[in-house]
């Protein structure tokens, strides 16, 4: 049987006063070692699987972040929408 590789998810929120909450989630497109095969043997060992780890990470962040800005400028557009007077032109 395979060994499937642990998973890496971010979730960056954005709490607003009132309580409302904008989220940005995404997973790492990289695949990362399982802790007991992190290669702590060798200096080379070492470096690809904290490199594979570190990849991992970074490209969920980048996403997540993205998501989370897409997320809020979609709630700014909705404010925008509902306080345009109706009938006026723009």
């Amino acid at each position: 049987m395979e060994k499937k590789s642990p998973k890496v998810e971010i979730t960056a929120r954005i709490t607003m006063p009132d309580g409302r909450v904008i989220e940005g989630v995404a997973s790492g497109d990289g695949t990362i070692p399982l802790p007991e095969d992190f290669d702590n043997s060798t200096r080379d060992g070492f470096l690809r699987d904290f490199d594979a780890l570190e990849n991992s990470l970074v490209s969920a962040r980048d996403k997540a972040v993205k998501a989370l800005a897409e997320n809020y400028m979609e709630e700014v557009s909705k404010k925008n929408r509902s306080t345009e007077p109706k009938g006026q032109p723009k």
